[in-house]
């Protein structure tokens, strides 16, 4: 088994077909990304690299960074992600954790390791510049691993500030492209996909229907830019995340945005409810999906999300917490702990976080591997509710939604003090209240007091509130 044999197919019969389209770097049919990627094998075999090594691999998401990753996955060699905002202290650890071999990065990257010591101590470096210009003596190869053999490591600091490695064995890989691409392409023709994330555009590699990337740049003139590229070739679905949807609509009055889009898959739990009911009237005849998962379980459920817009919107809630019905690849186990998840699309047990393996993950007595989501859910004859993380007080997660439709914005939280306190934290919200005439003291006598920050979004999608790095943007307190 190896994951990367996928997109062997399609190199050998949509040859002529788009594989990938960036702004950067424009269109790539099959056979030149398969050239690509053959290029990258050869890098991989001059720097003495083979089955069984690991490579570090940083390079922004195009071409040359897919042609690396699965042109070093096809030959057996792990591929390991870091994320280059992690402390320099967590990245030392977890460089000498994974021990690569090689270094395959941009211009750019190759600068960032010059400063981080462990990453200066790899044996070998390539620009992955040289992607393309190394002439291959052979076609794209695939070497045949263990299933469980892994094919990439993602070290991530995640929502507990605490790095860990995603592992994805060739297995899991293998099973989430059946998963994965089944719900997405499900009712799809052959137009590519317009990806906002990486991981989504390298399986629609190995599907063949190619995908389109969406540009760093969600400004105004990027998304004008951005409807150039769907000019040029007319994707047909679209998977982001609420933060992105959002943009697209503040866009819609002054560029055509995306008009042959057939289905939309929406990632995340708590996408306020305007923003679908909007995006409804932009886009009237394509299919939604509302999905909700994490990183190590993608996706948990899904649903229709008209009808999981409508089932929040009758419970009186400002975002939609519904999250349609469990997916049939997975088991579910409801705890206090929050929701347990098993199944072909949860990825095993982290790499170099012990705690973390202990507190999210669980191996059952038949065998069977256990992942926490973290989450408080709720199930009814109307599918799953998001009542908040099961680390946190249930009252809180119930305070904000009566706020949030109150105030009309997802714009705050809540945080309790030293002294188990809570107060209301939010950006603009003292204006908010006086806009609306609301009286915290009267309607919400269960808060102590506002407190005005900016609020700061997580890095990856630019969605969810990051209130560790909020609670450092206080701006001034207010009775």
């Amino acid at each position: 088994m190896n994951c990367a044999s996928r997109i062997v197919p399609q190199l050998r019969d949509r040859g002529g077909r788009l594989a990938l389209l960036t702004e950067r770097d424009g269109a790539l049919t099959f056979r030149e990304f398969g050239e690509l990627a053959a290029s990258a094998q050869a890098l991989a075999r001059d720097a003495g690299l083979a089955a069984g090594d690991s490579a570090l691999v940083l390079a922004r998401p195009g071409p040359r960074l897919f042609a690396s990753v699965l042109g070093l996955i096809g030959i057996g060699v792990t591929v390991v992600f870091v994320e280059p905002w992690m402390p320099m202290r967590d990245v030392e650890h977890v460089v000498k954790l994974a021990a690569p071999r090689a270094f395959f990065g941009s211009t750019l990257a190759q600068l960032w390791g010059v400063r981080v010591r462990a990453v200066r101590d790899v044996e070998r470096w390539i620009n992955t510049r040289k992607v393309g210009r190394k002439r291959p003596v052979a076609p794209y190869a695939i070497e045949e691993m263990d299933g469980e053999r892994a094919a990439i490591v993602a070290f991530t600091s995640g929502t507990t500030g605490r790095p860990k490695g995603i592992v994805r064995t060739h297995r899991y890989l293998w099973d989430m492209h059946d998963i994965v691409g089944g719900f997405i392409n499900a009712g799809a023709g052959d137009g590519p996909d317009l990806c906002l994330f990486p991981n989504i555009a390298l399986l629609q590699l190995g599907t063949g229907r190619g995908a389109v990337l969406v540009p760093d740049d969600w400004t105004a003139r990027g998304i004008r830019r951005l409807d150039a590229l769907a000019a040029l070739s007319h994707p047909e679905t679209l998977t982001c995340g609420p933060a992105f949807l959002l943009e697209l609509l503040r866009n819609a009055a002054r560029t055509p945005v995306l008009p042959s889009l057939k289905s939309v898959h929406v990632g995340g739990a708590l996408t306020d409810r305007w923003i679908f009911e909007r995006a409804f009237e932009r886009w009237p005849d394509a299919k939604w999906t509302h999905v909700y998962g994490g990183t190590e379980a993608e996706p948990v459920s899904h649903g229709d999300a008209r009808e999981c817009v409508r089932a929040s919107r009758e419970h009186g809630l400002f975002q939609t917490l519904n999250v349609g019905f469990p997916i049939p690849e997975i088991r579910t186990r409801f705890t206090p702990e929050g929701l347990w998840v098993s199944g072909r699309n949860v990825a095993p047990e982290y790499l170099g976080a012990v705690e973390e393996n202990r507190r999210t993950k669980h191996v059952d007595e038949d065998g069977r591997l256990w992942h926490c989501m973290g989450d408080r859910i709720e199930s009814d004859d109307e599918g799953w509710w998001l009542n908040g993380r099961a680390s946190e007080p249930a009252g809180d997660f119930a305070l904000e939604q009566r706020l949030y439709a109150r105030l009309e914005t997802s714009k705050c939280f809540i945080h309790r003090d030293e002294k188990g306190a809570p107060w209301l934290y939010g950006e603009g919200i003292g204006a908010k209240i006086r806009a609306l005439g609301v009286s915290l003291e009267r309607e919400f006598p269960e808060i102590t007091g506002l407190r005005e920050i900016r609020i700061v979004r997580d890095r990856r999608h630019r969605a969810r509130i990051d209130r560790a790095r909020s609670l450092g943007r206080r701006v001034s307190s207010a009775a």
